[in-house]
C-alpha cells in the first residue's frame, strides 16, 4: 500500500470486532512509531499494553464518563454545528465501553522536557509534539493493516500513572483502544478541505 493510501484509510474507530490482532502487526507499528523524529533524538517513548480487564476497568474509574446521551450531554454539544455535534454524540457515550471492549489497548508514555503544567513556551512542548509523531506513525500502520484504532486523552493522567505505575518522571501522552471495525458501523468521513483555502505565500 502506498503511504498516500494509508492516510486517507486511516479513520477513528470506537466499535471493535473481537478478531484478534496478530502481535506482529502490533510489534510492526510500534517499530513504525519509534521511526517517528523526536526533539532530542533520543525517543523517550514507552508502550504499554494493557490485556487484563481489571486493570483496564480501573482505567475507565477514573474520570467521569458518560454511558448514555443525555439531554445535558446535547446541551453541552450546542457550540457545534452539523458533522462535529453528531460525532461527539457517538463518541463520547463510547468512552468506556471502547477502553473496556477493544481487542488491544495501547498506552503511550512519554518523558516530558518540563511538566506540561510548569511550560511556559511553545519550545516547552517539543516532546509532546514529538510522541504525537509516534503515535500517527502507530495509527496509519494499523490503518495500513485494516486496524483501525481512537486516541482517548485522559483528564486525569496521575491517576492513570498510579494504576499502571508509570514513573512520576514520566507523562502519558494518550490511551488508544484498537482492533478490527466492528461490521455495519458508522465511520465519519473526514471533512473535505479546499487547500487553496488553507494556503498562504509569503504572508497571510
Amino acid at each position: 500500500m502506498e503511504l498516500i493510501e494509508a492516510i486517507s484509510k486511516r479513520r477513528t474507530v470506537r466499535d471493535f470486532s473481537q478478531k484478534k490482532v496478530p502481535s506482529n502487526i502490533i510489534e510492526m507499528a510500534l517499530e513504525a512509531g519509534l521511526k517517528a523524529p523526536s526533539y532530542n533524538h533520543q525517543k523517550q517513548w514507552d508502550f504499554i499494553l494493557v490485556n487484563d480487564i481489571n486493570t483496564r476497568h480501573k482505567l475507565t474509574q477514573t474520570e467521569r464518563m458518560i454511558e448514555e446521551v443525555t439531554e445535558e450531554l446535547e446541551e453541552s454539544l450546542n457550540v457545534f454545528e452539523g458533522l462535529a455535534k453528531e460525532m461527539y454524540l457517538d463518541a463520547i457515550p463510547k468512552q468506556k465501553k471502547m477502553i473496556l471492549e477493544a481487542p488491544e489497548l495501547l498506552v503511550v508514555v512519554y518523558k516530558p522536557k518540563t511538566q506540561i503544567k510548569d511550560s511556559v513556551g511553545v519550545y516547552d512542548l517539543n516532546c509532546l509534539a514529538s510522541v504525537w509523531c509516534c503515535i500517527e506513525n502507530i495509527l496509519l500502520t494499523l490503518a495500513e493493516n485494516d486496524i483501525y484504532g481512537v486516541t482517548f486523552i485522559s483528564q486525569n493522567t496521575d491517576e492513570v500513572k498510579k494504576i499502571l505505575g508509570i514513573p512520576d518522571n514520566l507523562e502519558v501522552a494518550a490511551l488508544i483502544p484498537f482492533g478490527y471495525k466492528k461490521d455495519g458501523i458508522r465511520v465519519f468521513p473526514q471533512k473535505d478541505i479546499d487547500l487553496n483555502t488553507k494556503l498562504h505565500l509569503n504572508c497571510w
